[in-house]
C-alpha cells in the first residue's frame, strides 16, 4: 500500500468526524452507450464548505459569514457552486473504466445550503469512440440548482 492510500483514509477519518459525509466508491455495471444515464446523490455539509474553501482558496464571506451573507440576495450563506458541481465528477467517475474528464460547462440556477442533499442526473448524449458527452442537471429535492454538460474520455 502506497502512501497515499494511507494518507487518504487518515484525512478520511478526519473528515468524517468533522460532519463530513463519505461515500463508497463503486462503479455503475454495465454498457454506457447514448441514452445510458447516470445518478449520484450525497449532502453538503459544512465540513465539505470549509474544506472545498480551503482547498480552492474560495474564502467569499457569502459561504463563511451568516452575518455578511444573510445581506445578500440569497438571504444567508450558500455553498459554492463549483463544490455543487464537483458532484458531476463524482457521478462520473463511476462510469466503468478509467474517466477522464475533458471539458465541462455549467449554468447555476438557485443556492445550495449546507445540509442540502444534491442529486445529480445525467445522460449520455453523444458517443465517438471513448469520447461521451453527457448533459447534467443537478436538483435539491425539485428544484434545479445547476445544469450543464461534461465532455470525457473512458479508457
Amino acid at each position: 500500500m502506497g502512501g497515499g492510500e494511507v494518507r487518504l483514509r487518515e484525512l478520511s477519518r478526519i473528515y468524517s468526524e468533522a460532519g463530513g459525509e463519505l461515500k463508497e466508491f463503486e462503479k455503475f455495471g454495465g454498457e454506457f452507450e447514448v441514452g445510458a444515464r447516470i445518478t449520484y446523490e450525497k449532502r453538503v455539509t459544512e465540513a465539505d464548505v470549509a474544506l472545498f474553501g480551503l482547498v480552492s482558496g474560495d474564502l467569499n464571506p457569502l459561504h463563511f459569514d451568516e452575518e455578511a451573507a444573510s445581506r445578500t440576495r440569497f438571504g444567508g450563506r450558500v455553498a459554492h457552486g463549483m463544490l455543487t458541481t464537483s458532484l458531476v465528477s463524482a457521478a462520473v467517475a463511476r462510469i466503468p473504466g478509467t474517466v477522464v474528464l475533458l471539458e465541462d460547462g455549467f449554468r447555476y440556477t438557485a443556492p445550495v445550503r449546507i445540509g442540502d442533499t444534491v442529486r445529480v442526473e445525467g445522460v449520455i448524449t453523444e458517443k465517438e469512440k471513448n469520447r461521451y458527452r453527457i448533459e447534467v442537471k443537478c436538483w435539491v429535492g425539485e428544484k434545479k440548482v445547476a445544469e450543464g454538460y461534461v465532455k470525457v474520455l473512458v479508457w
